[in-house]
């Protein structure tokens, strides 16, 4: 028989126990009156018989608590599956449950401060010091299986809204890869460094061989294909929507590009090399071929301190361009390196042809330990810190540089040539900001002086102009 003290005991430990039970119906079988009977059976407050019994009723007890708990999630689960997912961590995105329908609003804001050193040359041309408002975007993209499409404006400059992606896309997949079909306004399938978004660009300015003379978005019709390794983009495209995409064009001219890149060394996703080639053919048909027009160290300035501009030499009507490009990518851990070499054949019709070229190279290193992001598209995405502010980190820090030159300068048209220095230090305190600080220099420039050719560049020879340029920006 019981004697009053284990009674005392027994009562107590069941009490304590179905408290328990029903103040946490997730514990799983009870675990916390099942310990307290072990409890009881090791002093001798119950015997074996009765710990026996208690823990197969308790054991009961929890394994209706679970399958009550399990019905109850099942049923949530229920009611719950056809909502929608939606993600915040950097992006905000509304998704199906079933991922065939997403909508996610997109912008990026990028404020400059630029002083600039004309160095003797024209102030007019080089720019005065001050800020700018370098980028303000504001889109929307989304997809409805199989179809996907992006809508996105900048309002940077006041007088004159400007059309970036528009365009609506029907994607698939093949034995081979996944593949898509785009129509509207989008980018022209030549080079690495045109295609490359600013928002995740190493340096402030693209190089001088990006940064006017290729077509960023053309209106038309383009394909991509995506294999494991490679990848194949060709697009077929006319004037785009921004009337001053090519000042002095018409509807007439046509452009032809092609694309192939892939990585034949990958080790892992940070440790690659990525080789690749463009051709472009831009047929213009008489019309005046003045798109490569350049700034040398900052945006403030007019654009003309190189330029090959065959509408100011009578006579000089273009017929086509032929554009060849060479591309190299390396990503080494926290080191990176980017080659890239173009060369442009300017036919006119009546004047001969036109050979000019620029290369860059560029290096990058993070000394906290990140990589630069390459993507199966041969461009670069977004870096994320290994840890951010936000989380008491000090963000990704990176050191970047440039090296590059351009040459204008062929037969009876003297566009100048350069050559132009930059580096920079990234900061990025999260995955969506940066904090950029470039300076860069003219280490050498000729413009004029070439003995029966017609002048077309602007800058200053001899000089060595040069500006520092900070930028705060944000996107999502």
């Amino acid at each position: 028989m019981f004697k009053k003290t284990h009674i005392k005991s027994l009562l107590g430990a069941i009490l304590i126990g179905t408290m328990a039970a029903i103040s946490t119906p997730a514990m799983a079988t009870n675990e916390a009156m099942l310990d307290l009977l072990k409890i009881l059976k090791d002093k001798g407050s119950i015997s074996a018989e009765e710990y026996e019994l208690l823990t197969n009723a308790s054991k009961a007890d929890g394994e209706k608590v679970e399958g009550s708990i399990n019905e109850m999630k099942a049923e949530v689960d229920k009611k719950t599956k056809d909502m929608p997912k939606i993600t915040t961590k950097g992006k905000f995105k509304v998704a199906s449950a079933d991922g065939n329908w997403e909508f996610q609003p997109i912008g990026r804001i990028f404020w400059d401060y630029i002083a600039n050193d004309a160095d003797g040359g024209a102030t007019g041309t080089y720019g005065d010091s001050g800020y700018e408002l370098r980028r303000a975007r504001l889109g929307m993209q989304g997809k409805y299986k199989p179809i996907s499409w992006k809508l996105e404006m900048d309002f940077a400059d006041q007088s004159s809204l400007s059309w970036k992606d528009v365009w609506v896309a029907y994607n698939g997949k093949s034995n081979l890869g996944k593949w898509w079909l785009k129509f509207g306004q989008a980018h022209t399938a030549f080079g690495h460094s045109t295609i490359s978004s600013s928002k995740y660009m190493p340096l402030i300015r693209r190089a001088l061989l990006a940064d006017g003379p290729q077509h960023s978005r053309r209106v038309g019709v383009s394909a991509f294909h995506q294999a494991d390794r490679w990848f194949a983009h060709a697009s077929a495209q006319v004037q785009g929507l921004n009337d001053d995409a090519v000042s002095g064009a018409t509807e007439d001219r046509q452009t032809y590009a092609f694309r192939l890149g892939g990585t034949p060394f990958k080790k892992d996703k940070n440790h690659l090399l990525h080789l690749g080639g463009s051709f472009m053919h831009e047929e213009l048909n008489g019309d005046r071929f003045n798109n490569i027009d350049n700034n040398l160290v900052s945006h403030l300035g007019d654009g003309d301190q190189l330029e090959w501009d065959s509408g100011e030499i009578a006579g000089l009507e273009v017929d086509t361009v032929d554009a060849f490009g060479l591309e190299a990518i390396s990503v080494w851990g926290p080191l990176h390196g980017v080659f890239e070499y173009t060369a442009w054949d300017v036919d006119t019709l009546s004047s001969g042809s036109y050979d000019l070229d620029a290369f860059a190279f560029d290096v990058g290193y993070f000394f906290t330990g990140e990589s630069m992001k390459y993507n199966s598209k041969g461009q670069f995405s977004g870096i994320k810190p290994k840890k951010s502010v936000m989380n008491g980190g000090w963000g990704a820090w990176q050191l970047a540089a440039r090296y590059e030159q351009m040459d204008l300068r062929d037969g009876n048209v003297d566009g100048g040539e350069a050559e132009v220095f930059t580096v920079g230090l990234n900061w990025h305190p999260t995955g969506n900001t940066r904090m950029m600080a470039n300076y860069a220099t003219v280490l050498d420039i000729k413009c004029g002086g070439v003995a029966g050719a017609t002048t077309t560049c602007d800058g200053a020879t001899g000089t060595e102009p040069s500006a520092f340029t900070l930028r705060a920006m944000m996107y999502y």
